[in-house]
């Protein structure tokens, strides 16, 4: 094909999406109204969703980062982030060795997850009086 020019044309692939963010604000707007009016909270897992990587990168920078980052050790690491919206949290779960094998979005006041439990607060009533018991008991000693 002598005389033919040849033409160099960047294409830009985008990266698949399903729209699903857009949906997502939604109800987490409607949550939140919720929380604001009536205290209910609600739980959205984001694995449950038909929604692709480049969604869930979306939807977190649309969340964007609020004040308060929470790191727990109890089983494997997770991480409970404030989003930029009060009442709004990104929750990641990992397994022993590092893996995301849950991932959520909370909208409540407080995250569930960093709650004290009633039957911690009893255990800790309990060591903190023998804590205070001991103290008592060596200084009475001395």
């Amino acid at each position: 094909m002598a005389g033919v020019n040849s033409l160099n044309i960047p294409l830009e692939i985008a990266a698949p999406t399903t729209g699903m963010v857009p949906a997502v604000l939604h109800e987490l707007l409607d949550h939140l109204r919720l929380l604001a009016e009536k205290g209910t909270t609600h739980v959205i897992d984001l694995s449950g969703l038909p929604m692709s990587d480049h969604d869930r990168e979306e939807l977190k920078s649309r969340l964007g980062e609020g004040e308060i980052n929470i790191e727990l050790s109890a089983l494997g690491r997770s991480r409970i982030n404030e989003t930029r919206y009060n009442g709004i949290w990104w929750i990641s779960h990992y397994s022993g060795d590092g893996n995301l094998v849950a991932e959520l979005i909370e909208i409540a006041a407080v995250p569930e997850i960093v709650r004290s439990h009633p039957d911690d607060i009893r255990q800790s009533i309990e060591e903190l009086s023998r804590n205070i018991q001991t103290e008592h008991q060596e200084q009475h000693d001395e």
